[in-house]
């Protein structure tokens, strides 16, 4: 293989630009990780504290005021609902209630009625009874 002097000088240039590129790695190998940095600590706390302190304003002023009201109205319903369960179930104590006397009453009818049909049917048996014996007697 022939090597020109271009060849040369560019497989030269290779070799230190490699060597430089592994004396960088090694040299940023040698540094820490920002967050463990203990010169970047004083800004990392400055910045949690002012996204902390952002953060507690956007809950105070935005967020639990409308949970806050979510929960309200969630919880005024939930009353107003017992309410009208309260109210329906009383107006079902009460129809129940006139259900039952009505009831009452019907079944206090039905037996008078009842008592009333015996004793006609009791009475014109004895009549025809005794008119059978007057027949039966005659003979």
């Amino acid at each position: 293989m022939i090597v020109t002097p271009a060849l040369a000088q560019t497989s030269e240039g290779v070799e230190a630009h490699t060597e430089t590129t592994l004396a960088e790695m090694e040299h940023h190998e040698a540094q820490v990780f920002p967050p463990f940095d203990f010169a970047t600590f004083p800004s990392q706390i400055l910045w949690l504290a002012v996204t902390f302190g952002l953060f507690y304003v956007v809950m105070k002023r935005v967020i639990v005021p409308r949970v806050g009201s979510i929960l309200e109205d969630r919880h005024d319903r939930i009353a107003q609902d017992l309410d009208e369960a309260e109210r329906l179930r009383n107006e079902a104590d009460t129809a129940i209630a006139a259900y039952e006397k009505e009831l009452a009453r019907a079944r206090d009818e039905a037996r008078s009625i009842a008592a009333a049909a015996a004793e006609k049917a009791r009475i014109e048996a004895e009549a025809e009874r005794a008119q059978l014996e007057g027949e039966l007697g005659k003979n």
